[in-house]
């Protein structure tokens, strides 16, 4: 199902494809992509599309993830520039479609995450800034790529992680990966979603941390369109935010590719001076 409505962008604006990931297959989920659906129809612009990927038989995270991605890529042809992929239970902020406008617009061509989750999102807010960037740590809550990188993206992951069964790898696990990988640091806009179910995880997550925003998200339209999104752009904060995660480049990726990649190296870039003893802590667990 594609949705459109009529608000006219500035000329070179964005033109924005979301595509949100309902778990269709849980009742409890259906009022909570209606109230999703009309935030995002309301915001619309000319050229926007909006996509409901329902999973009724329980696909797979990555495989509902994967569909989201592809369709906006699909979209390509009508001058959608970026994908904007949703969990069904996010509660974006007044003003959303059009702060996510403002922000890519800012910074198009890279892996963008809307959903602030983690310390360094707060130390920046407190700075100020709009923007930290990070070598992992993108929440699937909300995130965006450019078409092109989205391509980019889903043509690695399809051939260079390894298959895990039955469940396999998250899809935000992916894309950092893919990230790291390819050296490509993530960015994170100042908070524009809320998890809307933070005591619910149909994947297992309902006792992590980081279920709720923990930076306040815009509360109106006028201060959604007030973020100056240049705050930042020039030296952000930046963060490895999970100590464990270059290890996802040696247990995850074929190793082919893995050494094809130099990856080896990269892992060790990552840790920095502790990698010795980050080889040896994070490479002794299961």
């Amino acid at each position: 199902m594609v949705l459109e409505q009529k608000r006219e962008p500035t000329r070179d604006a964005p033109r924005l494809a979301f595509a949100v990931m309902h778990a269709a297959f849980d009742a409890a989920r259906a009022p909570v992509l209606q109230r999703l659906e009309e935030t995002l129809r309301s915001g619309l612009g000319a050229g926007d599309v909006l996509h409901v990927e329902r999973d009724t038989v329980r696909r797979g995270v990555w495989n509902v993830a994967s569909a989201c991605w592809r369709w906006g890529i699909s979209q390509a042809a009508r001058g959608i520039t970026h994908v904007v992929v949703l969990n069904d239970d996010a509660e974006p902020c007044p003003g959303f479609v059009e702060a996510v406008r403002a922000a890519l617009a800012a910074r198009p061509a890279h892996p963008v995450c809307f959903y602030a989750n983690h310390e360094t999102a707060l130390a920046a807010y407190a700075q100020g800034e709009a923007w930290w960037t990070s070598d992992d740590g993108l929440v699937g809550v909300t995130c965006a790529l450019p078409v092109d990188l989205a391509g980019d993206f889903l043509a690695w992951a399809d051939t260079a992680l390894l298959e895990r069964t039955p469940r396999g790898l998250p899809d935000d696990t992916r894309l950092n990966i893919w990230a790291m990988a390819h050296r490509r640091p993530i960015w994170h806009a100042r908070g524009l979603v809320e998890h809307g179910e933070p005591e619910t995880s149909l994947v297992g997550n309902a006792h992590h941390e980081g279920r709720r925003s923990l930076t306040p998200v815009p509360a109106t339209d006028a201060e959604a369109r007030a973020i100056d999104w240049s705050r930042g752009l020039e030296s952000p904060l930046h963060a490895l935010v999970y100590g464990v995660s270059p290890i996802h480049l040696l247990r995850e990726v074929k190793p082919e590719v893995r050494e094809r990649m130099g990856l080896e190296h990269v892992v060790d870039e990552l840790w920095g001076e502790a990698a010795p003893q980050c080889r040896a802590f994070y490479g002794a667990r299961p």
